[in-house]
């Protein structure tokens, strides 16, 4: 099992999450949409964000976890986001997403 930062979570990962929308009810906080649901915006439950966001993290193969390659438009990001939020792995946001999984300890 890997043990994932709540207070990083809240902190550096859930406002990226609703800085790109993800969170709107248009999106994955309309419902679940594939296997992530996010609580709406209007509605933030950032326990349960971190409990839906934490299910889309790979314990061991951290680095090719959904929630960092699904909307990566460099490894062609899964369908069927309408766009790409990481253009590439440089990207300043992906990289505190993928720094919190990192930091994860294996239970």
């Amino acid at each position: 099992m890997l043990e994932l930062d709540f207070d990083t979570f809240a902190t550096n990962v859930e406002p990226i999450l609703t800085s790109y929308g993800c969170d709107s009810r248009n999106c994955h906080g309309g419902g679940i949409r594939g296997t992530f649901e996010l609580s709406p915006s209007d509605e933030k439950d950032v326990a349960f964000d971190f409990d839906q966001a934490s299910l889309q993290v790979s314990a061991y193969d951290r680095e090719h976890s959904p929630l960092l390659v699904k909307p990566l438009k460099e490894d062609g990001g899964i369908a069927p986001h309408s766009f790409e939020p990481f253009e590439t792995t440089d990207d300043p946001s992906y990289q505190a997403i993928l720094a919190w999984i990192l930091a994860g300890e294996l239970r």
